[in-house]
């Protein structure tokens, strides 16, 4: 469950605000927060560094709210980081297609960098392989293995 409402809560700011810093409407921002929709990776990106907090913590995934030395996302890293990862797990793309529920097209365009990863697919895959959305996405160097028994 992400994290979003909590965040804009505790930062005392109304939906309408963050929407706007975000450039977005505030029924788009409403919808990401209410989870009737998922917030574009570049969206969440830009979330993430307007609240100065990490990708993890508000997708769920750990209690850290920041991590040092974070970075924007980086297409690139993030394109090798997950080819790099499937490998190592001795996983195909078909394979991986398979248990993420999306064509392998999709995975072989995001290993490639000709599309920047949907923030499904970015969920799914950190909770596959038990590994930080930051250090996916490249906003930090080091490689976390997450336990993803958190509580929201």
């Amino acid at each position: 469950m992400m994290r979003l409402k909590k965040v804009r809560i505790y930062a005392d700011l109304k939906q309408k605000e963050v929407a706007e810093n975000l450039g977005v409407t505030r029924n788009s921002y409403n919808m990401w927060e209410r989870e009737n929709d998922i917030i574009p990776l570049k969206q969440l990106d830009k979330f993430c560094e307007i609240f100065d907090v990490s990708l993890d913590y508000v997708l769920g995934f750990s209690e850290t709210w920041k991590y040092e030395n974070t970075q924007k996302i980086n297409p690139t890293l993030l394109a090798k980081r997950i080819k790099r990862i499937r490998r190592e797990n001795d996983l195909t793309q078909d394979d991986l297609a398979k248990i993420l529920n999306i064509t392998r097209s999709s995975i072989s365009k995001y290993e490639n960098g000709i599309n920047l990863a949907l923030t499904s697919y970015i969920i799914g895959f950190c909770k596959y392989f038990h590994i930080s959305a930051d250090f996916i996405t490249g906003k930090i160097d080091e490689e976390i293995k997450l336990d993803l028994e958190v509580k929201n």
